[in-house]
């Protein structure tokens, strides 16, 4: 069984304990570039209609299936009849709800941050991200009439880059009422520790599904089909219009299609709801380099600047960029900034090495290689083990990307 720890406010449990987030993205926010800049939203009047996005031109729109979001399955049903105590008590109940969704001997979940599932596929296949985890052990909480709601966890921006996106995580977990008025467990399937300095918040369901089609949305981005991109992420707004980030994802399709004055709206439409959002203001940036608008482009351009060299995951980004161009220097210099930022990154430890090497500095690139294999997660350890079978002096150069 998942171990429970107990404090005086709350019982927390975190589902398959000791496994870490990776820097894939449990819910994904797309970037073309990334930085962080806050920016006060001076270009409120320039927005678009928060309920009629502008449609997208010369691209197959297709009809989406609803998936069921609400309604538990009854293969779910019949789990909970037979692990859980629904004859003594909402608190007997809850108990046992968390014991039979978390123990890995009941069921192995196999947590895959980068798997956006309904909850009942989630449920079937035990396995999917954050969303899908949270999702099905929802639906269960509510059968059994238990108090339970989502739960908006903040944790450090983690960055992975697939088919020319960044993509950006944010987490989702469920808290599960006591019946008894005595706490209430915190069940989260990525095994992270919640407890200290991250910033929680209650969240309604409308935002958790709003999550889903965005996700869905962005990983039709990250292979190229706009269309499919478009239908997802709109309907994502027309559920919750109010959440930045889907604005500033719209705004990437939108630039993809070459609509750049949509994109422009939408990017200016995610500032306007906070003022803060990174993506957003670094895209509004690049559009305004590419379309010649260098006065408003310098205007920002200080601003992003600062805060791109204090992003470590940008600059791992830089550095991997600079290594694909035979840029070697600005590569390993640019590794060792990020490394010096977030020191327990894995990735950028892996990254520092492949940079070295390829400069042939292959004692040094064998220390990172060995700093980044001893940081990186349980989930990883397949592909670190592969390293261990390259001949360094001949090989090391050729340090794969990781996965």
């Amino acid at each position: 069984m998942a171990s429970l720890g107990l404090n005086r406010n709350a019982q927390r449990l975190n589902a398959a304990r000791g496994v870490r987030l990776s820097s894939n993205s449990s819910r994904l926010m797309l970037a073309i570039l990334a930085s962080s800049l806050l920016l006060l939203g001076a270009c409120a009047s320039h927005s678009v209609d928060l309920n009629a996005p502008p449609a997208l031109e010369g691209q197959v729109v297709p009809e989406l299936v609803e998936p069921e979001f609400t309604r538990i399955s009854p293969a779910m049903v019949e789990f909970l009849d037979r692990y859980v105590e629904q004859d003594r008590g909402k608190e007997a109940a809850a108990w046992s709800l968390v014991w039979a969704a978390t123990d890995q001997s009941i069921r192995r979940f196999d947590y895959r941050p980068d798997l956006t599932l309904p909850p009942q596929e989630a449920f079937d296949r035990k396995t999917g991200n954050c969303l899908s985890f949270s999702s099905m052990f929802m639906l269960m909480a509510r059968h059994l009439g238990l108090n339970a709601w989502y739960q908006e966890v903040e944790v450090p921006q983690q960055w992975s880059h697939t088919n020319d996106t960044l993509l950006v995580s944010m987490h989702v977990n469920v808290v599960l009422e006591s019946a008894r008025g005595m706490g209430s467990w915190v069940v989260d399937v990525s095994g992270m520790d919640n407890s200290r300095s991250r910033l929680q918040r209650r969240i309604k369901d409308s935002v958790v599904l709003a999550q889903y089609y965005n996700n869905l949305g962005a990983e039709a981005l990250t292979v190229g089909d706009l269309g499919t991109a478009y239908a997802w992420i709109t309907k994502a707004i027309a559920t919750e219009p109010e959440l930045h980030y889907l604005w500033s994802n719209l705004g990437v399709v939108y630039n993809r299609n070459e609509q750049l004055d949509d994109a422009t709206r939408a990017y200016l439409t995610a500032l306007q709801l906070d003022g803060g959002s990174t993506m957003a203001a670094n895209n509004l940036y690049l559009i305004y380099e590419k379309t010649g608008n260098l006065q408003a482009a310098a205007e920002l351009q200080k601003r992003v600047d600062k805060n791109r060299r204090k992003n470590p995951y940008y600059l791992a980004y830089l550095s991997e960029l600079a290594l694909e161009e035979g840029r070697l220097d600005d590569s390993s210099k640019l590794a060792e900034r990020a490394v010096k930022l977030q020191q327990n990154e894995y990735r950028f430890h892996y990254q520092l090495a492949r940079a070295l090497a390829r400069e042939g500095k292959l004692a040094e690139a064998e220390a990172s290689l060995q700093r980044a294999k001893e940081l990186a997660p349980a989930e990883m350890a397949a592909s670190m083990a592969q390293l261990d079978k390259l001949d360094k002096l001949e090989q090391l150069e050729q340090l794969p990307q990781l996965p």
